[in-house]
């Protein structure tokens, strides 16, 4: 079980199987198979005002150590599963992030009132990372983050069904059953038209 082609090749289901019998290899395997579709995650969900603060490849790092840490209260059900619950952790890791940054502000503002001084400049703060999704190609970072703020103008159920089709890269059947559609046929329908909404708002934006 050492051969590196036989973790490559073997279904997420038994990976994630062998990496809770303590196998570090296969662990490693879940890492670099699920890093892209993770930090699509954090890309889709972080938001414009926390983006500016904190990269997001930093949020998905931690989310995937936290989940390969803690796999072994993950019970498996499926694909799907895994991802739902590797995006629960994105979310929750965004929530703290935002929660610390939020008491940061308030207390710099605090500091600002009593010193009467204070700065707008935070051109030390790195942009993100740009993540390329399977099927949400951009030219550029620029158009990357309007993809990202239209997302959050969409419906939670259209930008959750983008997120595990495009960010995540889901089977149709698994995105079914996420979402609760009645068939993987419903959930193309609804995929489509959560697509055309932005593609509508991107428009609005300039980007075609």
């Amino acid at each position: 079980m050492d051969n590196h082609a036989v973790w490559k090749d073997m279904p997420t289901i038994d990976l994630v199987r062998e990496a809770q019998e303590g196998q570090k290899a296969a662990r490693d395997e879940l890492f670099q198979r699920y890093s892209d579709r993770v930090l699509g995650i954090v890309r889709a969900r972080i938001g414009p005002k926390l983006r500016r603060n904190v990269e997001s490849t930093d949020i998905a790092q931690e989310a995937l150590i936290e989940a390969l840490t803690s796999l072994d209260r993950f019970e498996t059900r499926g694909e799907s599963s895994l991802i739902r619950w590797l995006a629960t952790i994105v979310q929750n890791r965004i929530s703290a992030r935002a929660k610390y940054f939020g008491a940061e502000r308030r207390s710099s503002a605090r500091e600002v009132a009593l010193d009467g001084h204070g700065s707008d400049n935070d051109s030390s703060i790195d942009p993100p990372a740009r993540v390329n999704t399977p099927s949400l190609e951009v030219r550029n970072a620029e158009e990357q983050g309007l993809v990202e703020e239209c997302l959050h103008e969409l419906p939670e159920n259209y930008r959750e069904l983008i997120l595990l089709r495009d960010y995540a890269g889901t089977g149709w059947e698994e995105v079914a059953e996420s979402i609760g559609a009645a068939s993987p046929d419903a959930a193309r329908m609804m995929h489509t038209r959560a697509r055309t909404q932005l593609g509508k708002l991107l428009q609005a934006r300039g980007v075609h």
